[in-house]
């Protein structure tokens, strides 16, 4: 057996995330600037949100990361993907505006606090990778004539990127139930400055999330039958 490295469609994944992930961040600033106010849906969401909160650890963390993975498993989807990803945002959004408006103070600076917190930037890029893979795995649909081989390889990449998902809902769900416990049981300043204090270990699980990225992205390894690969060269000869 001999080992090939394949690299296919590296910079289009690529391309595909940076155009989500901006658009994602558009979304949440613009919407949630728009000013909303519905009591029923605030109590709801108050409700909802309590019942994480008052949880343990684990408990949250298991909570916070189902709920986030059934999200982004939906926006796998070809086709359905990028249309729940739009929604989601706008609904994620208005809630923000909504959450602002219950304290007398813009949406808008509800959102830029939440992104002084590691979690967000963690959880937000997964969702744009997320959506990356149903483009992605739309574009292998349409473009199956290709061949085989090559269908194979572009659903094994997009099942790798769906694993990396997994993996960075993981590391965001555990940083945002920590970040919650801190603020729900420490008194004021602690309970700002303690969640903040997790950026230490979050910029090496930053970086390593990034490196993971690159590497399920970039080459991957196959490996291939030697008689073919002979069988292969001979013809040509």
């Amino acid at each position: 057996m001999e080992e090939e490295i394949i690299s296919l469609d590296k910079r289009q994944i690529h391309n595909y995330f940076f155009i989500l992930l901006i658009l994602e961040f558009i979304i949440y600033v613009v919407v949630s600037s728009i000013p909303f106010k519905d009591p029923t849906l605030l109590s709801s969401f108050k409700s909802e949100q309590s019942s994480i909160t008052s949880q343990s650890i684990p408990v949250m963390f298991l909570d916070i990361f189902l709920n986030n993975f059934r999200v982004a498993s939906i926006e796998v989807i070809p086709i359905i993907g990028p249309f729940f990803y739009l929604a989601s945002g706008f609904a994620t959004a208005l809630i923000i505006s909504l959450e602002g408006g219950s304290y007398n103070i813009s949406g808008l600076f509800v959102f830029i606090s939440l992104m002084f917190f590691p979690h967000s930037w963690l959880e937000l890029p997964a969702y744009a990778v997320a959506v990356s893979i149903s483009l992605y795995l739309t574009y292998a649909l349409i473009k199956i004539k290709d061949g085989k081989e090559k269908l194979k390889n572009r659903l094994l990449k997009s099942l790798l990127l769906y694993g990396f998902v997994a993996v960075e809902l993981e590391v965001a769900a555990i940083f945002e139930s920590v970040e919650i416990y801190f603020e729900t049981t420490q008194s004021s300043p602690d309970n700002l400055l303690y969640p903040l204090l997790m950026w230490i270990p979050a910029i090496p699980a930053l970086i390593f999330l990034v490196m993971l990225f690159h590497k399920i992205n970039g080459p991957i390894k196959f490996r291939k039958n030697r008689a073919k690969s002979e069988d292969k060269e001979v013809f040509n000869n």
